[in-house]
């Protein structure tokens, strides 16, 4: 692969001083090795010349690239922000993809588009997993997850964890190949167990993190009813001078349009879709506070989220007449704007409120309505 110097360098010196330059490598990591990272001093010790090298070089097509960020943006916890990423990369990478096809005569359709989704699929899950394992309730999770696909409960949950919580996510797909049919399950599920208000909250956990699993299905069954009949040993052909300019889109809309139509037209127009919505400033985050008050209202105790919130802003709930008298001065909708203007970040806050949750009287209650504030605000955090 001839990559042209000096349209390689200038994107990878945009990316590299772009201001979300660590998030444009822990996407591109992601692709490249199959793994999210995190740790700073690894990606740090990553340049980025090698990392879009690598990955142009395993991306063989914009259109590959494109739904390969696509699928990896909607399992995140922040799908807006790291959608605006995603779009950076390909608008940067759009001319050296069409300067290497500029001269191609043809292109040969893979015989199997299967190929290049079992490794996207393999990653979603890979992220689901490790993020469900990291969850505080993750022994409570391992439990809904495993009655979910064996219809029967079971409290040793080291021979749940011998099944391998990987397994069992693949199981669950299996046995519920439609996203609303798991959600009605685990419904069914929690009606019929003690403590349901938590459970609730931790079902809502399980299907938020498996929804871009079901999203990932969908296109597959999307992408191979499309090309049943096409795939097999199809020749698409090109004139390299009259259509390349013609087709080629100028760097501002490079993402938004496909310089080759074969199947990811509609994938580019999601992803385009996800980031349609400017993605909130960390200071002035977007939200409604009564939408998130009426949430949390109708699966907790506002009460109990009231003194988890007081907790984490001002300091550890002693119960004493004082604190009585300050929690009064302030409603739900104060001590939800104060955290979310706050600035902390959402593994913070979840972590800190789980913590005082567990040293309150009734810990199960109070780790369901932290579990519940949680999963209210975290889309705005």
């Amino acid at each position: 692969m001839q990559l042209s110097s000096d349209l390689f360098y200038q994107a990878v010196h945009y990316l590299e001083h772009h201001p979300e330059s660590i998030r444009v490598k822990k996407l591109i990591f992601c692709i490249c090795q199959k793994t999210w990272q995190n740790d700073l001093n690894v990606l740090n010790r990553l340049s980025m010349e090698s990392l879009v090298k690598e990955l142009i070089t395993q991306q063989e097509t914009l259109e590959q690239l494109t739904l390969s960020l696509y699928r990896l943006v909607k399992t995140l916890n922040r799908p807006k922000v790291y959608a605006g990423v995603a779009k950076a990369i390909v608008e940067q990478l759009g001319p050296i993809y069409r300067e290497l096809h500029r001269e191609t005569e043809v292109i040969e359709v893979p015989t199997n588009p299967k190929e290049t989704q079992v490794s996207d699929s393999s990653v979603l899950i890979e992220q689901a997993v490790r993020n469900l394992s990291n969850h505080p309730e993750t022994a409570r999770i391992h439990k809904l997850i495993y009655a979910i696909t064996k219809n029967s409960w079971e409290n040793d949950l080291n021979r749940i964890k011998n099944y391998g919580l990987n397994n069992l996510i693949m199981e669950t797909l299996e046995i519920y190949p439609d996203y609303n049919a798991l959600k009605q399950a685990f419904i069914q599920l929690v009606n019929n167990i003690n403590k349901k208000n938590l459970y609730l909250a931790i079902a809502k956990v399980i299907l938020n993190q498996m929804g871009g699993l079901y999203d990932n299905l969908q296109q597959e069954d999307m992408l191979s009813s499309d090309s049943s009949n096409s795939y097999s040993t199809q020749i698409i052909s090109i004139n390299s001078s009259d259509n390349y300019q013609n087709m080629q889109p100028s760097p501002a809309s490079a993402f938004e349009t496909s310089v080759i139509d074969i199947t990811s037209e509609q994938m580019v127009t999601e992803l385009k879709q996800v980031q349609a919505t400017p993605a909130p400033s960390p200071a002035k985050p977007k939200y409604d506070i009564f939408e998130i008050r009426l949430e949390i209202m109708q699966y907790t105790n506002p009460l109990r989220a009231k003194i988890l919130l007081f907790s984490l802003l001002f300091h550890p709930w002693d119960r004493s007449g004082q604190d009585w008298s300050t929690l009064r001065s302030y409603t739900l909708d104060d001590l939800l704007e104060q955290i979310l203007q706050s600035g902390r970040s959402i593994t913070e806050i979840e972590g800190k409120l789980y913590n005082m949750a567990k040293s309150l009287n009734d810990p199960d209650s109070h780790l369901q309505t932290a579990s519940t504030v949680v999963e209210a605000i975290k889309p705005f955090v």
